[in-house]
């Protein structure tokens, strides 16, 4: 993989070498010999000074024209993030190669190159160097940067995505990192020191801390960085990030020495009337290994903590690893997030939001170093990871990535060039504000019925009811609902990039629905619709004993067992059914589909049944009527067992409450309410079975 060193510094905001050198030595050095300066320059690159070491090759290759110096400067310059000057001084070396002595330069080259974004000359490059070149990792890597530099050239950037510089004041000539907006105030990790610095550390507060700003017109106003229980004297602060409740800051304390890190450890603060309180450190998850990058997340329906960390077994470089939450503070053992989403390249500032996880990698094609990746968890697993547009994503190192609730604005951290930097414009990174402009999109709809034999067209239907469900995550959630007495026109307004399901309902007909999406639309625009219903045929339907009937409009929220009011027309039709048959004994059940934990999914299930039960015991059935069960994932009625890819419409398909005759009645008849599903059934499914000719709506696992 690349030489990522000095990116590394200013990931983990350990040592920030680049900002500590700024003063570089107390002696003077104009008249030291070339030997002097040479040694000098040796123990600056030892001690991680790689400011002072270049300057004193840059001394020493001017009074001795050494080649070999300059091949350390240019790789210096490459490790300082300096690929404008990177590339000149590489360029200067291969071309003047003519005994093939320097042929790994074309690698680093070919790097500088795509960094400064000219993928086309940089993919030139790395094919010389698979030819020529000798050594198989570089080989290999140079690969894996080719197809970056394929997706670079072809990459362009949203209409609609606007990524700013969030000012001057917030952004200080060094590096900045961790953006986390939280109740309108913009925390972030910086040095912001200005006063020069000599190699024993005395002069000036050198230290990294965290920092809080609040937004103003068009930028962000002047940071206060916060007191001593988060920012520890003699102590480097990072990472910072806020629990999903407010409740609890995670950050990590890194110590340093001259000849790099000596440890780093995540630890938290609670929130308390007076501000943060006391850190303490994390337990669980740190170790005798470098952990880092905090951020919490839901998986399995319990609280856990995604951080980063280099522990031995992981798959190379700094991978993410999860643990679940036990207290406060306290945290089950480590878990590795596996192949899907660590390489044996570096992965890092994972961010967890809605059943996705963001984080940046570069060990996998990228626009540049450091890309920032969308993974989906669906359950069970992750998907495989997809880069974010241009944008979010540049020719350099792009990390740190955060999103709003509303999925339309965030943040991010990037070394593309900016208004202020320290040495050159790609050194240091810089906090972005990035934002999708929010286009209307005007979904105007119109309910018919279907045309008679002697209409020459179908006829408006007034007084339906309209429901709009975005069903772009794998759990659908409705958006609104409307009824139109008086005609049969509805309006709505629909977010871009989403897919949406209509329903159309009226009493006495057949519900329709169509699919829509406004993915792709890049500016405002009125979506048409027309949905038509039929009248529904009153045949009576014999429900006999210990035959499963299925309640489709029974539904609740995520993760959630309460009675929505949705869900009250079928409890209540079951309730006048039993008062109807006053000895009739009912099985109450509840099914989730494969996805998940098996014990989780048998537990919500039963929950869920419990509370439709206690809803209607408060109706009046009595208790000893209704047998509650909640079968979990036990009865699957498609393919879609565990392990078994499948739609979301199929998963759905399993997500249900039924009842049963138990006693009483070997069979009844029930006129209107229940008729033969008339809906397109999805992929997979049994056929048979009686269901609710109420729109079909779907709870969620």
């Amino acid at each position: 993989m690349p030489n990522y060193n000095m990116m590394k510094y200013t990931l983990l905001l350990l040592t920030f070498t680049l900002l500590t050198t700024i003063g570089l030595y107390a002696q003077p050095i104009n008249r030291a010999t070339p030997e002097a300066n040479l040694k000098a320059a040796e123990e600056s690159v030892a001690n991680n000074n790689p400011y002072q070491a270049l300057e004193l090759y840059q001394k020493v290759y001017d009074e001795t024209k050494d080649k070999a110096i300059n091949v350390k400067i240019a790789k210096l310059h490459y490790d300082l993030r300096d690929y404008d000057k990177a590339e000149k001084a590489l360029s200067k070396i291969v071309l003047r190669d003519r005994k093939a002595e320097y042929t790994e330069l074309k690698y680093w080259l070919a790097l500088s190159m795509k960094m400064n974004g000219k993928y086309a000359e940089a993919i030139d490059m790395f094919n010389q160097y698979t030819s020529e070149g000798a050594d198989e990792n570089l080989k290999k890597s140079a690969k894996l940067e080719i197809a970056g530099c394929e997706l670079g050239r072809k990459a362009k950037q949203p209409e609609n995505l606007l990524v700013n510089n969030i000012g001057k004041k917030a952004n200080s000539p060094q590096t900045e990192a961790a953006p986390f907006m939280f109740n309108g105030e913009l925390y972030f990790v910086s040095l912001k020191s200005k006063e020069i610095v000599t190699l024993d550390g005395k002069e000036g507060d050198w230290f990294a801390k965290i920092y809080t700003a609040k937004k103003e017109t068009d930028a962000f106003g002047d940071p206060t960085a916060l007191g001593t229980q988060i920012n520890r004297e003699g102590w480097h602060q990072g990472n910072v990030s806020i629990s999903n409740d407010g409740n609890t800051m995670f950050f990590t304390r890194v110590e340093t020495e001259f000849n790099g890190m000596s440890s780093s450890k995540i630890y938290f603060s609670p929130k308390t009337n007076d501000g943060w309180g006391a850190a303490n450190e994390v337990v669980g998850v740190n170790g005798e290994y470098i952990a880092k990058h905090p951020n919490e997340g839901e998986l399995f329906g319990e609280k856990v903590l995604f951080f980063v960390a280099n522990m031995p077994g992981g798959q190379g470089g700094d991978d993410i690893y999860y643990a679940t939450r036990k207290s406060d503070g306290v945290y089950s053992l480590p878990v590795n997030l596996g192949t899907v989403i660590n390489t044996p390249g570096d992965e890092v500032s994972p961010f967890y939001r809605d059943g996705k996880l963001y984080f940046s990698s570069n060990g996998r094609p990228s626009l540049g170093g450091l890309d920032v990746f969308e993974s989906q968890w669906n359950g069970s697993v992750w998907s495989a990871p997809k880069p974010l547009p241009l944008g979010v994503n540049s020719s350099v190192d792009d990390q740190y990535y955060s999103q709003s609730v509303d999925g339309y604005s965030g943040f991010l951290v990037s070394n593309r060039p900016g208004p202020n930097n320290l040495k050159s414009k790609t050194c240091c990174d810089d906090i972005y504000n990035w934002e999708m402009e929010r286009i209307k999109v005007q979904l105007v709809a119109n309910t018919f019925r279907l045309k008679r034999q002697k209409e020459k067209e179908n006829q408006p239907l007034p007084n339906c009811t309209l429901q709009i469900v975005d069903v772009t995550e794998k759990n659908p959630a409705k958006v609104d609902e409307k009824n139109n007495a008086g005609g049969n026109d509805f309006s709505f307004a629909l977010q871009p990039e989403r897919s949406y399901v209509l329903i159309a309902t009226r009493e006495g007909y057949q519900s329709d629905t169509i699919k829509l999406n406004t993915v792709g639309v890049k500016k405002s625009i009125v979506i048409d619709k027309k949905l038509t219903l039929r009248l529904k045929k009153k045949e009576p339907v014999i429900v006999k004993r210990n035959e499963p009937i299925r309640l489709n409009n029974i539904y609740y929220d995520f993760n959630d067992d309460k009675i929505l009011v949705d869900s009250e027309k079928d409890l209540q039709f079951l309730v006048d059914l039993m008062n109807k048959y006053p000895d009739m004994k009912i099985e109450l059940s509840s099914h989730t589909d494969a996805q998940g934990k098996v014990d989780y999914n048998q537990k919500l299930s039963q929950r869920r049944a419990d509370s439709a039960k206690r809803w209607m015991v408060a109706k009046g059935i009595a208790d000893d009527r209704i047998t509650p069960v909640g079968y979990g994932e036990q009865f699957i009625l498609n393919r879609c067992t565990d392990g078994i890819e499948c739609t979301d419409d199929e998963h759905r398909y399993n997500r249900r409450t039924e009842f049963k005759i138990l006693a009483g009645p070997t069979s009844i008849e029930i006129e209107e309410t229940i008729v033969p599903e008339t809906n397109e059934k999805p992929k997979g499914q049994k056929p048979g079975g009686k269901q609710s000719v109420r729109p079909v709506f779907f709870y969620q696992n």
